[in-house]
């Protein structure tokens, strides 16, 4: 102690006040550097959507106008009229919604029901049947869009439509081929969502599950009183990634859904109707027009973050999907 207070002692003020300098300096540039990086990060993941919506107002003077770069100096919302009747938004609304509204609240039942029997059941091919849905997320969709393009379009089932029909079912331009495999956990990204909620589950304590068992629960009440409802944080992820990756899927969409196309599918298809419908082909008309498309369908999607964007960091953080 003496030694401490020695040395203590011996310092000059100077050399306290310039500790506390170069402390509050080293603050500063640390608290420098991250306002930096968030500001950057952010403007960034904005820039798209300003950009998006500024162009879709722009009349076709100010499209020619060089000084109008952000503000539109005669600003019209004429774009996103005429954009509404060239997508057919209601009907292209309603089947955007079908197919990623129905397929969430599948993936919701079924990569819950999974990811719960990974977590909680031990089993000899437990270890191998993980693995296989890991490499589910590995494989890309493209490498096997043929052989299942042909499954729905000749569908049947050990022959027994063909024995009993006369014939396979074609499931081409319907929701089937987006149902049914969301049924039996192989639908788009499921491999992530049973991850999900295997890690959730995981890391809840095994004494719920005793406690429900000593009540006199079985295994499937246990985990609809039990386990479920406490899994609210990991169905909020999952419900969200999957609507949003099933809204703005155009892939499959283009493939199995023709007949009756949803919003992602107009929008590819966005100049091509306006040219068409409209008889022009002026880049200043038809610029603000095609991001006012863009601005139309990606809407839904920005009100569905608002309002559930609290709950959303919230379940991300609780539900080990970077663990």
């Amino acid at each position: 102690m003496k030694k401490l207070q020695n040395i203590a002692n011996s310092l000059k003020p100077s050399d306290h006040k310039k500790a506390t300098l170069a402390k509050k300096s080293r603050k500063f540039i640390y608290w420098l550097f991250f306002a930096m990086l968030f500001c950057g990060i952010g403007y960034i993941l904005i820039y798209p959507l300003i950009f998006i919506f500024t162009t879709s107002i722009k009349s076709p003077g100010d499209m020619l106008d060089t000084t109008t770069i952000w503000v539109a100096k005669n600003p019209t919302f004429a774009n996103y009229k005429d954009v509404w009747g060239f997508i057919d938004y209601p009907s292209s609304l309603i089947n955007t919604l079908s197919i990623a509204g129905i397929v969430t609240a599948l993936n919701l039942f079924v990569c819950s029901a999974v990811g719960y029997g990974f977590a909680r059941f031990k089993f000899r091919e437990r270890g191998i049947l993980f693995a296989l849905v890991i490499f589910t997320m590995i494989i890309p969709p493209q490498l096997i869009s043929l052989p299942q393009y042909l499954f729905f379009l000749n569908f049947d089932i050990l022959g027994i439509f063909n024995a009993t029909l006369g014939g396979s079912l074609n499931f081409n331009n319907s929701i089937a081929p987006f149902i049914l495999p969301a049924v039996f956990g192989q639908g788009l990204k499921t491999g992530l969502f049973i991850y999900i909620f295997r890690q959730f589950y995981r890391g809840m304590p095994v004494e719920l599950e005793e406690a429900g068992y000593i009540d006199g629960s079985g295994i499937i009440r246990t985990y609809f009183r039990i386990m479920a409802p406490n899994a609210v944080p990991a169905f909020i992820t999952v419900g969200l990634l999957s609507f949003v990756w099933h809204w703005s899927e155009v892939f499959n969409q283009a493939q199995y859904m023709n007949e009756s196309p949803t919003l992602s599918m107009r929008l590819i298809g966005v100049v091509g109707l306006i040219t068409r419908n409209s008889q022009v082909t002026d880049l200043s008309y038809v610029t603000p027009a095609k991001y006012a498309g863009v601005a139309l369908v990606i809407l839904p999607l920005i009100v569905l973050y608002l309002i559930g964007q609290r709950f959303f960091v919230q379940s991300v953080e609780r539900s080990g999907i970077v663990g």
